[in-house]
């Protein structure tokens, strides 16, 4: 179920900043600040320890993020069933999903207050486990498992040719392609490849899985909207095709020839504090994902 609930007040605070000089430069500029409104915290590199970076914002209020959306989305991957609310100071190019201007920008100090008094409203979003299985003798084992932010694409690994997969929903068989790839993303992630695939922009607020194919030859169907807790099963089915599964544009692993991809959605794992609970509209207004026509600039 995706919810918003006012967020408490802030006594420590995880300050995560991309490999970079400028947000690292930044978070040491911040943890004064910080430190001057009675507010304790730590800084560590995004690249740190797995280990020590989920035991730190476990033992913390917030964590705020130093980077582009691909920063914060690596965090929230690694630290989603943690439940430790991320908020994003933007040192990408985009930054869709970060709610905070970079430093050098201005503007920041005030929300940054305003989390810290805990004014900001807590948000609740759908994440993706996903695993890739293997027949072995009577059995299927595990190769590999994970969680996805935004999305889950099978694809070609060559470039200019199409791949044969079935895609399965709940147990039945609901189509046999002949295509590109196929995308599995959550809302929040509705606005990357899903979007450049011709998929729906969906509110993250819907919980739901987003199903779309790339530039299918045979087999193809609309974009679809399944329930968050939906099982959705896509098997690799021929045996010279080079199958890739990515995962938030990351990984690239192989699905051979009979490996199955399992995926579902996880509810209420991810937490991101906003400030305006009509963020993701009027960001794809700001961001350029959405333009107006030519009568809007004169009002008409």
């Amino acid at each position: 179920m995706h919810y918003i609930l006012p967020m408490e007040p802030v006594k420590r605070i995880l300050l995560l900043h991309k490999e970079s000089p400028q947000p690292a430069n930044a978070a040491c500029a911040l943890q004064s600040w910080l430190e001057s409104r009675g507010v304790s915290s730590e800084v560590l590199c995004a690249s740190a320890d797995p280990v020590e970076l989920r035991a730190s914002a476990a033992a913390s209020d917030a964590v705020l993020v130093l980077g582009g959306d691909g920063t914060l989305i690596g965090a929230a991957r690694l630290l989603s069933d943690i439940r430790t609310p991320l908020v994003g100071m933007n040192y990408g190019r985009v930054g869709f999903l970060t709610e905070l201007p970079a430093l050098e920008k201005g503007d920041w100090e005030s929300p940054l207050a305003d989390i810290v008094e805990g004014r900001w409203h807590r948000e609740s979003h759908l994440t993706l486990r996903w695993q890739i299985r293997r027949r072995e003798g009577e059995g299927w084992i595990t190769l590999r498992e994970g969680t996805a932010i935004n999305d889950v694409v099978t694809a070609h690994g060559v470039v200019a040719r199409a791949v044969s997969l079935d895609l399965s929903i709940n147990g039945t068989l609901f189509s046999s392609l002949r295509c590109d790839g196929l995308i599995v993303s959550t809302p929040l992630g509705s606005t990357a490849y899903t979007a450049s695939a011709g998929g729906p922009l969906t509110m993250p607020s819907m919980n739901a899985q987003i199903v779309t194919p790339i530039c299918p030859f045979a087999g193809g169907f609309p974009p679809l909207a399944l329930p968050s807790y939906s099982s959705i099963r896509i098997e690799s089915r021929r045996v010279d095709d080079q199958v890739l599964l990515s995962v938030d544009g990351h990984d690239n692993l192989p699905l051979e020839y009979g490996d199955v991809l399992e995926i579902h959605g996880l509810e209420d794992q991810l937490h991101m504090l906003v400030g305006d609970p009509d963020w993701y509209l009027r960001r794809l207004v700001d961001r350029g994902i959405v333009t107006s026509g030519p009568g809007h600039r004169h009002g008409r």
